[in-house]
């Protein structure tokens, strides 16, 4: 069955088994991963709520300030492409952000789970990002993350890994 037949639900089970191993540990952060139903129009919305669940708590000597509102956290993001996701996912789920050391997959696994995830979310997927793998908008109170999301199908997935150095 190809991934344009597959129904929101059904999509939505397959992406989560995809990614259920992904999260966890990261260096001295973690790596998350979330899929929810959902459309392109309510990304900000989606992960201000995501991350916002992470950040609670946070005390006034955090490094960065997490984005106020849906709106703060869309100006962070950058629309960009597959290939873009693709090589940002693989290398934030293969590589920590601090110190470069090995990741939670090795990077041949991480581009056979992302090229799978691409194709579950389907042909004109969206995608969006806060890295380009050298600098970043932060998102979180965490002194490096970097965040990527991918909105197709009727499915909102995001994976965001945030390390301290």
């Amino acid at each position: 069955m190809k991934s344009g037949a597959l129904s929101v639900p059904d999509r939505l089970a397959r992406i989560r088994a995809l990614l259920s191993g992904l999260s966890g540990p990261h260096g001295n952060g973690e790596l998350r991963a979330w899929a929810n139903p959902g459309t392109a129009e309510g990304v900000p919305l989606e992960v201000f709520r995501l991350v916002r669940g992470l950040d609670a708590g946070g005390g006034l000597d955090e490094p960065f300030e997490p984005p106020e509102s849906p709106d703060d956290l869309a100006g962070r993001l950058t629309e960009i492409d597959e290939a873009g996701a693709l090589r940002r996912l693989v290398r934030i789920a293969s590589v920590t952000l601090a110190y470069r050391t090995p990741g939670r997959y090795d990077e041949a696994k991480a581009g056979e789970v992302f090229r799978a995830l691409a194709r579950l979310l389907g042909y004109g997927a969206r995608w969006w990002t806060n890295t380009d793998l050298c600098g970043w908008d932060p998102v979180t109170r965490h002194v490096m993350d970097a965040v990527v999301v991918g909105a197709g199908g009727g499915v909102v997935v995001t994976v965001l890994a945030f390390d301290e150095d």
